[in-house]
């Protein structure tokens, strides 16, 4: 098995350097592992879905050992929002990361990039209720957890991101 903050970076290298937004940040590494991507996080149900401290862990050492930056902007709002990007980009990639050819993590992660936030934390969600906690009538019980977020149409759009990544069943 890769080290964890090794994984971060070459993860955030298949990610053309950068990943912005810390739940689109463990909600991309949530569904890769599910992928096969075999970092061994271990994850836990939170407010946003799927959560890693183990992931958090990795990506402050990732930091720490000067592989990674995170930066924090002030959002249109009131809040602020992270950047995660390696500190040098190089575009060279192992063949294979965990059981996934590099090139796949490349897809699969541009896939997670171009869909919203709110439609990839619904997307974990899914795959949380469905797999995880075996939960039936999953989407009730997503509707029920996160009202303000879990309209008609992200889910729809979050069904066909795991149906693209092959999630789906």
């Amino acid at each position: 098995m890769i080290e964890s903050e090794k994984l971060v970076h070459t993860v955030l290298q298949a990610a053309e350097g950068e990943i912005i937004g810390r739940i689109r940040l463990q909600k991309i590494f949530y569904l890769l592992e599910q992928l096969g991507l075999g970092g061994g996080f271990r994850f836990s149900y939170h407010n946003f879905g799927p959560y890693s401290e183990d992931l958090t862990h990795a990506l402050l050492l990732a930091r720490i050992l000067e592989k990674t930056i995170k930066e924090e902007k002030v959002s249109n709002g009131s809040g602020f929002y992270s950047i995660y990007s390696v500190v040098k980009k190089d575009l060279s990639l192992p063949k294979k990361i965990g059981s996934l050819r590099a090139e796949e993590i490349k897809e699969y992660i541009s896939r997670m990039k171009q869909t919203s936030s709110v439609e990839i934390e619904l997307a974990a969600t899914i795959h949380w209720l469905r797999k995880k906690e075996k939960v039936g009538d999953w989407r009730s019980e997503i509707k029920a957890r996160k009202a303000s977020k879990a309209q008609d149409a992200a889910i729809s759009k979050a069904e066909e991101l795991l149906r693209g990544l092959g999630l789906a069943a």
